[in-house]
């Protein structure tokens, strides 16, 4: 669901972009003042295995086994999981926008669209995913049944959003755009119901603690973040082996719908490593360039944690 360069002409992409920069600096800021210390770590960890999980496309009539499904695939997203996990959606818009980053300079989604794609699955999944998981909670609605609805929200509601966002650009005709998006994401919503009951079932067997306001800020969660760690880094280099080269649904509905051929975007930067590979290295090359990205989401994480740490110091001082 990552909207190329491109898709969406440049004046629009620019409205986007402001409007991913304020939830951006909000997300910031929460993440100095509200984000739990000892949940640090588990953040940037989680933000690079969605970095990898998003590298490995799933079949999708494995989730539901029709024809019309039979070339297309889906990947997580995790917007919904991540603002669960950290009770904040502000969370949810830190760790696309560090995916996103990151994913752009593999050619994953464009530089010039990211806006657009931060707004979508940042942003309104993100904060749908997460007020309606709350909202079915407050109604006393079991809790797998809460986070599977929450999570299927974060997956429909932003290809709904971006039907219309490529209709105002001229891209997509507007009913079939809404149609075909509803089902192909309706249908990976599915999948990412299902992924974030299992995760965050796991999460609150194993270490209760970390999804608990009680004791959330005393416990720490190093150990978690190291054994997830490992965890992602095997999944990187399994990614190339297990991933599915169907298309995804924006970009099986681009195919069934654009008649003419989209004009090419001069970037400032050009992607690293097209198509998660290096060139000439085969399989090896694509092992390397998921781990690349798993690692520099890391090192980015470590340099924000820096700024964080510093800013969390004047802000105690000011409070």
């Amino acid at each position: 669901m990552h909207i190329p360069d491109g898709y969406i002409p440049l004046e629009q992409t620019a409205i986007y972009w402001i409007i991913a920069i304020v939830f951006i600096a909000r997300s910031i800021k929460w993440a100095r003042s509200d984000m739990k210390e000892n949940m640090i770590p588990l953040f940037g960890v989680l933000a690079a295995g969605m970095f990898v999980l998003q590298t490995i496309n799933i079949a999708a009539n494995l989730v539901i086994p029709i024809p019309m499904l039979g070339g297309v695939s889906w990947h997580i997203v995790g917007a919904a999981l991540a603002a669960i996990i950290f009770a904040s959606p502000w969370a949810a818009v830190l760790l696309i926008t560090l995916v996103l980053g990151v994913q752009s300079l593999f050619g994953d989604g464009g530089i010039t669209a990211m806006g657009a794609n931060i707004m979508n699955m940042g942003i309104i999944g993100g904060f749908l995913g997460y007020y309606s998981f709350i909202g079915f909670r407050k109604l006393s609605v079991k809790q797998p049944v809460a986070l599977f609805a929450g999570a299927w929200i974060s997956m429909i509601a932003p290809a709904i959003a971006l039907a219309f966002e490529l209709w105002l650009a001229g891209t997509f005709p507007l009913k079939q755009g809404v149609a075909l998006m509803g089902i192909f994401q309706g249908v990976a919503g599915i999948g990412e119901g299902l992924i974030t009951v299992i995760v965050f079932g796991a999460i609150v067997r194993a270490r209760p603690d970390i999804v608990s306001e009680d004791v959330h800020s005393k416990v720490s969660t190093v150990k978690v973040a190291a054994a997830c760690f490992f965890a992602f880094l095997g999944l990187a280099i399994a990614a190339p082996f297990l991933a599915s080269s169907n298309p995804d649904g924006l970009q099986q509905t681009a195919s069934m719908v654009i008649k003419e051929s989209i004009g090419d975007v001069v970037l400032p930067i050009q992607p690293l490593f097209t198509g998660y590979s290096i060139p000439g290295m085969g399989k090896t090359g694509e092992v390397a360039a998921i781990v690349l990205g798993l690692a520099a989401i890391m090192i980015i994480w470590l340099g924000i944690i820096k700024i964080l740490k510093k800013g969390r110091d004047e802000y105690n001082r000011n409070t």
